[in-house]
């Protein structure tokens, strides 16, 4: 009888959990939350004040299991936020109107349950400091050792604190993540 060294029966392990339609490490997904208005008004007494709400709180859709479906993948181990993007988009802006994030000097960025008395934490999971000027859209540092999973199994929504200015006149945006899914 032949046996089969351990390098080769790991290989052989592999292949045929690849043949059977599992999935070992890890996939990208991205998705953006809903679009949130921040309201304009210039002269503000909360101009240049820390905001606790400096945006409209932002839902994200995300349904883990069709997403694992479309992958052929295993069950999910954990989820981690691997980008942060935040861009303006045209709903506020009527024609000759131009908006960008000139109002913000500082964003947080914190992740939540939306269901009602949840027992998960709210943390901070990326921060913007120094916005660049006449910029529309922005990238986030992020900290990728936080699992989402929790937080998308009952629903996730991302909520800011940061410091700014009012913006002159109304402003939309939304959030765009890209997600790290790692499997069993």
């Amino acid at each position: 009888m032949h046996t089969l060294s351990p390098r080769h029966a790991l290989l052989a392990l592999l292949l045929t959990l690849t043949a059977c339609g599992s999935s070992l490490g890890s996939f990208q997904i991205t998705e953006e939350s809903n679009e949130a208005t921040v309201m304009g008004g210039a002269g503000s007494v909360l101009d240049a004040l820390p905001v606790k709400n400096l945006f409209p709180p932002m839902q994200l859709t995300i349904n883990l299991e069709d997403e694992l479906d479309q992958q052929d993948a295993g069950p999910a181990k954990a989820v981690y936020l691997e980008a942060l993007q935040m861009t303006i988009t045209d709903t506020a802006q009527p024609q000759g109107d131009t908006d960008n994030f000139d109002f913000v000097n500082k964003i947080n960025v914190f992740v939540e349950s939306s269901k009602s008395g949840s027992a998960l934490e709210r943390k901070q999971v990326a921060t913007l400091s120094d916005v660049p000027k006449g910029q529309t859209l922005v990238s986030f540092d992020t900290d990728d050792s936080i699992d989402l999973k929790p937080y998308i199994e009952q629903g996730i929504k991302l909520t800011t604190e940061g410091t700014g200015e009012v913006p002159d006149d109304d402003t939309s945006l939304k959030a765009i993540v890209t997600l790290e899914v790692k499997l069993l």
